[in-house]
């Protein structure tokens, strides 16, 4: 393979380099490709021995991008991880016995990457022994997290926990009718960790 071949061949994955007036951003060209591309640029600049300060703007650049992407993709492993082993909670959840109890507190945050979370925390009781739980249910739609907000609040509810260990709680989906209605743009809901409460403070809340 001639000199020339070779230069053709590392120059024709530059083309869409001269290309930057199209409109890339539209396209959302994922991180994971960005990175290597900007690393194999900065190897096509230096060897073709031109602009040589340009050769490290675009290494860093390129191993930035890089780092990024191997993040947004162990974020989104983690985020499938925990959807599927929710899931399975869930499932197993359906022949757990079922508490009555009660919402006391719903709040409202965004997270980092800016979807908004709302968290609704509650009380129950298995055996005269007080328990608190929560979750998190992301939506899509601040609309929505309003309606979902204003329909938890106050309400009595069934809770679904295990036998040997109480704490280890999920909400009953099936018997709240109230969340279906509003369910459509619900992106996901992730049972939190759920710890013991002395809940005589909270009696009077769930007589009510």
């Amino acid at each position: 393979m001639s000199a020339r071949t070779v230069d053709v061949l590392i120059f024709l994955p530059l083309i869409p380099a001269f290309t930057w007036f199209l409109p890339w951003e539209r396209w959302k060209i994922p991180n994971k490709i960005i990175g290597p591309y900007l690393l194999y640029c900065a190897f096509a600049i230096w060897h073709f021995k031109q602009w040589s300060w340009i050769v490290p703007l675009f290494g860093l650049l390129g191993i930035a991008v890089s780092a990024s992407a191997v993040f947004d993709v162990r974020k989104a492993r983690t985020l499938k991880r925990a959807r599927e082993t929710k899931a399975t909670m869930l499932k197993q959840a359906r022949g757990w016995p079922v508490a009555e109890g009660f919402v006391y507190y719903v709040g409202k945050n965004r997270d980092s990457d800016g979807a908004l979370n709302v968290t609704v925390t509650y009380t129950y009781k298995v055996q005269d022994e007080g328990f608190v739980g929560s979750e998190s249910f992301t939506f899509a739609s601040a609309d929505d997290a309003e309606r979902f907000e204003s329909r938890c609040r106050g309400r009595k509810i069934n809770v679904h926990y295990q036998k040997a260990t109480p704490e280890i709680c999920v909400l009953d989906r099936d018997g709240m009718k109230y969340w279906q209605k509003i369910s459509t743009k619900l992106v996901d809901g992730l049972p939190r960790r759920r710890r013991k409460a002395d809940l005589r403070g909270f009696s009077r809340n769930m007589r009510g």
